[in-house]
Parts: structure tokens; sequence; C-alpha cells
């Protein structure tokens, strides 16, 4: 399954694909969209249902482009539903042009949010008391900085869950993420998480740029 994705997403409107999984089975996702607005990117193993989630919360359009690709190792049941996908396109593309019109005639920002009001709400509550979300704070919290993998292999959950809780998290500013070299650290407290990266890298590898970002999170910036 391969959904090529080309939408101008309006002010808090949302891009939703659900990946639907076969019972006792994988599934190989891989997915190239802009990582400042979706809340997955690259390839990942997941063994339940996900979302790939694109949400703007800028006060302006924002361009959505790339694809997601599904791969099976097992092939589905036959009576398996397929996730929607030019459905989920037309909705969306109907609600975000809808947005834009409002937009025009109004200029009123919360008239332009009415129609995301409940796509908005559940992206604000997401971060709220879940056992998951918890365990990936405090197993955070514990090791100071860790990547993605870290994580995934600390808490013992999947990939694509991991990174969907982690985008969530660091949304609600619960969790922050820099990027050092070719990895992304995630942390909570910043002086702690200097520390640990410190002694997971060589210093002398590292650019101008890396030395500037772990001196601002030493400072506890």
């Amino acid at each position: 399954m391969n959904v090529t994705v080309f939408i101008v997403l309006a002010p808090l409107a949302a891009w939703l694909f659900p990946v639907y999984v076969p019972p006792n089975s994988t599934a190989y996702v891989t997915v190239q969209l802009p990582h400042q607005l979706c809340n997955a990117t690259g390839t990942f193993v997941v063994d339940r249902p996900v979302v790939v989630a694109c949400v703007n919360t800028a006060p302006s359009p924002a361009t959505l482009s790339g694809y997601v690709a599904v791969e099976y190792p097992k092939t589905p049941p036959p009576a398996a539903p397929k996730a929607p996908e030019a459905p989920v396109l037309a909705v969306v593309a109907g609600v975000a042009a809808a947005a834009g019109l409002s937009h025009v005639a109004s200029n009123r920002r919360e008239w332009l949010a009415l129609p995301f009001a409940p796509i908005v709400a559940r992206v604000k509550r997401a971060a709220a008391d879940d056992p998951v979300r918890r365990e990936i704070v405090q197993t955070i919290e514990k090791m100071g900085a860790a990547t993605l993998s870290q994580i995934v292999k600390a808490t013992g959950k999947g990939w694509g869950a991991v990174q969907w809780h982690l985008y969530v998290l660091e949304r609600e500013g619960r969790v922050k993420s820099v990027r050092i070299g070719p990895f992304t650290y995630y942390f909570v407290n910043p002086r702690a998480a200097a520390e640990v990266i410190l002694t997971s890298v060589n210093p002398d590898s590292l650019s101008l740029e890396d030395r500037e970002k772990l001196d601002l999170l030493a400072s506890g910036a």
C-alpha cells in the first residue's frame, strides 16, 4: 500500500493516515513527510494499528508533500478492512478548503479554528496521565537523555508507538529533543542531558553547532 500526499494544510488542520496491521502480523511503514509537521518519519516496524498524523498549528497554510508506504510481510486476511486512502485525502482536502474559505470570508481565527476544534482538543488532551507516556517520561528522566532506539529497548514498546508518544509529549512540552550529530536525544532535564550526551560522544568529533547546543543545555536553557 502506497499513498502519495500533496496537500496545502490550512492553519489548525490535520491529516490523518491510519495504518492497519492484521492480527499476529507486522507491517513495515516508510514515511517521507515533513518532520516538523508530522509525528513519523523514516522506516519503522509496527505490530498494531498506528496513525501517521500531520498537524499544522501555525497561523498560515503549510504544504504537506511526500508519501507513506506500508509493506506487509504476511498477507492480510481477505476479509480484513483496508485503511482508507482516497477518502481520507478527499475529506481532509475538503475540510482544509472549507477552512480556507472561512478565513477569506471572516479573517477571524476563532472562526477558522471552529471546524478543527475536536482535532486540536484531542491533540491537547493526548498528553494526559497515560501509563505508557508516564513510563516513557520516567525512563527518559532516569537515563538523563536517550535516543528513540534506547527508549524502545528500555520500555519494550513498539517502535511506532514510542515514536508517536514522543511526538505527543514533545508537543505538550513534557519532553524536549536535541539533534547531536546523527542522533536525536530526548530529555527532560537539560543539564542532565548535556552530561549524558557528552559521555556518549567524542568531543573532538562535535561540530561547532553541536558544541553550542550542548553549552546551551548545560546552562539549563
